[in-house]
Parts: structure tokens; C-alpha cells; sequence
């Protein structure tokens, strides 16, 4: 099975993380083989299967775990240890129309699935703080990212100057090409994000994403983003790369 971390939050006392790739998994066809997810066609036992692969993997007990049930919208919800296992071993008993995830608490793994979508991990090591967020274009253009270092400050008392940030893998600008009215949207909140060059425009997400973070108060230095994209990295799936039938990788974080 083959795992990233982010560098900058590998040496955090107690947080373990890991973004998947498609690499490890038993399901098979365009869900091969480490496909995390339920609401994409693949066999529910499959996914059940990949997840406690993971778990036995990474050292978290699968009760446990937390998930949601992502819209590509900017609802960010506080997970204590009442909401443990939802989402875990079904999508129905996962968190609704939420697309970040914030925690406390220890031993509550908090998932959040993508395939194109940039996954984020923003992580207060002082506070023990933790938040796992899903971020396409209607996300980042929500600014899903600041909203939810805004829950953190204001719920746990981060400090922004003091969170971390891991950007994961997505599409990169070259392959994100949108259509004229969603530019028109982005550049009215980003100008920067919008990228000139090709027949039609392209969203730099990344970029979106990381002055989206800045604009709340995250220091750029303790942001990493991983440059690999998903269309042209077969390590993982990617909803265009495979024209809409496809798995889900992620990111999944805890303390401990």
C-alpha cells in the first residue's frame, strides 16, 4: 500500500495522517483497487473491505472513524465523540451536506474523500486541533478553506498564525479547463486563479486555495502543497481522467 504524508506535519506529537492513493485495495475495474468510497458504484463490501485495510494499515480502530457526506459546498461541522463511526461502514450513516470536518478529540479519525478536488488538512499543533476539508472549484470559490480556520479560531481558539497546512494532490491548471460563466465567478473573488494561455479558461485550484488560506491569517510558510495531479499521476483516481466513473482517494487524520 502506498501512502503520502505531508512533510511539514510527519514530526507533530500525536497526529497521524496519510493521503491514499489508489494502491492496496481489493476492489477491481475503475475502482481499483483502494476505492474509499460508497456513493460511486463500486460494492459496498469492497469499500468496507479497502477502509479496514486501511485501518490495520495506518493503526485506527474503524469504529471509530468519521465521514461525510460531501456536497461540494462549504458546511463545516464539529465532530465529537458522539458522531464516532458515522459515515464508517456506510455513506447513509455519514455526516450530511458537509464538506469539512473539525476535532479535539483523540482516537476520532476524520476522513474526507476526493478525485480532482484538492483535500486539505489544516492541523493547530498547539491546541490539538484538527480539520480534514474537501475543496473543488464551487468549494474554494465558497471559500471553504477560511471558513473553516474561522471554526477552528472561534470554537478551539487557533490561532491561525499557528495552524499548518497540507494541500493534497489535485488537478493541476493544465488540465482543470472550466467554462466562461464559472471563470467569470472565480475571477470576481480571485483574478489571480484564472489562467490565460489556453482555448478556454483554466483554474488554478491551488492557488485559489492557498490565498484563500492566507486570507484568513495562515502563515505561507506553513503551507505544503503536493504538486502531483490526479489526471496525470495514475497513483489516483480522477473523476475526469476517467470520465465520471471512478474511485475516491484521501485524507485521513487523527490524534492520538
Amino acid at each position: 500500500m502506498q501512502l503520502l504524508q505531508f512533510q511539514s506535519l510527519k514530526e507533530i506529537p500525536n497526529l497521524h495522517h496519510a493521503v491514499t492513493t489508489r494502491d492496496g485495495g481489493i476492489s477491481s475495474g475503475e475502482y481499483a483497487s483502494l476505492n474509499l468510497a460508497f456513493h460511486v458504484g463500486d460494492e459496498p463490501e469492497k469499500v468496507r473491505e479497502n477502509r479496514r485495510i486501511l485501518s490495520r494499515e495506518l493503526g485506527f480502530e474503524i469504529e471509530n472513524l468519521v465521514a461525510a457526506q460531501q456536497v461540494h459546498g462549504d458546511g463545516v461541522r464539529i465532530v465529537s465523540t458522539k458522531n464516532q463511526g458515522s459515515g464508517a461502514r456506510d455513506f447513509q450513516s455519514a455526516i450530511p451536506n458537509t464538506d469539512a470536518l473539525i476535532t479535539d478529540k483523540k482516537n476520532l479519525p476524520l476522513l474526507i474523500l476526493v478525485a480532482d478536488c484538492a483535500p486539505i488538512l489544516l492541523v493547530d499543533p498547539k491546541n490539538q486541533v484538527l480539520a480534514v476539508v474537501h475543496a473543488g472549484w464551487r468549494g474554494a470559490l465558497a471559500k471553504i478553506a477560511s471558513k473553516t480556520v474561522l471554526k477552528m479560531h472561534s470554537n478551539f481558539g487557533s490561532a491561525p498564525e499557528d495552524i499548518l497546512a497540507g494541500i493534497g494532490p489535485c488537478l493541476s491548471t493544465e488540465n482543470l479547463e472550466i467554462g466562461f460563466e464559472v471563470a467569470a465567478q472565480i475571477e470576481a473573488v480571485d483574478a489571480n486563479a484564472i489562467v490565460s494561455g489556453f482555448e478556454k479558461p483554466h483554474l488554478d485550484l491551488r492557488g485559489l486555495i492557498e490565498r484563500d488560506l492566507q486570507s484568513a491569517g495562515i502563515i505561507p510558510q506553513k503551507m505544503e502543497t503536493m504538486l502531483f495531479c490526479t489526471k496525470d499521476d495514475a497513483r489516483f483516481f480522477s473523476h475526469r481522467g476517467q470520465n465520471g466513473v471512478t474511485g475516491r482517494f484521501g485524507i485521513v487524520a487523527w490524534w492520538a
